[in-house]
């Protein structure tokens, strides 16, 4: 465990490094036997976000001042997996210190999750604007909300929402502010350009029946043929690492045994 940049993190196994960065409102418990079956292979660096898990609220939780804090955590080159939010931050990451990211995979997410001109692939602005109103009235039933839609349309969705229930307040309750700045990023922030610009290895994963993340969004990663592989998992929701936990590991082992 290491706190000195104030960010929460555990490490198990020896190899390459490989960090793990949650989605919003979560924590690295998150992870649970997607992480413990990597670090058979390598050595797992679980993060938690500002402001949520074990993590403490010492700096902002905007993609620069995460991404430094990141940074600081890991000091050398290593292979990242974002989730969801965690995605976002990765992008951005890989845009500002390309020499750091040996390799990153996107499990279902978006370098933009809000539709716009020109881009629909995406979820409507107002469901990700309820959200941030209903949090400032009860953050709990927010978050317990979000989860479900994550399990929504799944196949074992019963079972995977029991998980994340039973996961989402097992490091105690997330620091409200970065609950509201984070979910900022899920609505205002626009990657694209940045993933465009960087040439860092890249495995996509997407789940056929997110809610989300369209898996129409296949589309836009295919468009970056030199460096970037796509796969989207069957029957999978938001949360395939939860959900399709085989087979999710059987693709990002793949990808990274020939990076």
């Amino acid at each position: 465990m290491n706190t000195n940049t104030g960010l929460y993190s555990a490490s198990s196994g020896e190899g390459e490094p490989l960090v793990l960065l949650h989605g919003w409102g979560m924590h690295s418990g998150i992870w649970g036997e997607f992480a413990e079956e990597l670090a058979k292979t390598y050595q797992v660096i679980k993060i938690d976000l500002p402001g949520h898990g074990k993590s403490e609220m010492t700096c902002p939780l905007t993609l620069d001042e995460t991404a430094r804090q990141i940074l600081r955590q890991v000091p050398q080159a290593a292979h990242f997996i974002g989730w969801s939010l965690g995605g976002s931050v990765l992008m951005h990451l890989a845009a500002i210190a390309p020499d750091r990211v040996r390799s990153m995979i996107l499990l279902t997410t978006s370098p933009c999750f809000v539709q716009q001109t020109g881009w629909s692939s995406a979820m409507k602005a107002e469901v990700l604007e309820d959200f941030a109103k209903a949090l400032e009235q009860n953050y709990r039933k927010t978050l317990l909300q979000f989860i479900a839609l994550q399990t929504l349309s799944c196949q074992q969705s019963k079972e995977s929402l029991k998980k994340l229930r039973k996961q989402v307040f097992a490091y105690g309750e997330p620091d409200r502010q970065a609950l509201q700045q984070g979910l900022d990023i899920l609505m205002h922030a626009d990657l694209r350009d940045e993933f465009f610009s960087t040439n860092t290895p890249c495995f996509v994963l997407l789940g056929e029946r997110d809610q989300l993340v369209p898996v129409s969004i296949a589309g836009f990663y295919d468009a970056v043929k030199n460096n970037c592989k796509v796969e989207v998992i069957a029957g999978a929701g938001h949360v395939p690492f939860v959900s399709h936990l085989a087979v999710t590991l059987k693709h990002v082992k793949g990808f990274l045994e020939h990076v």
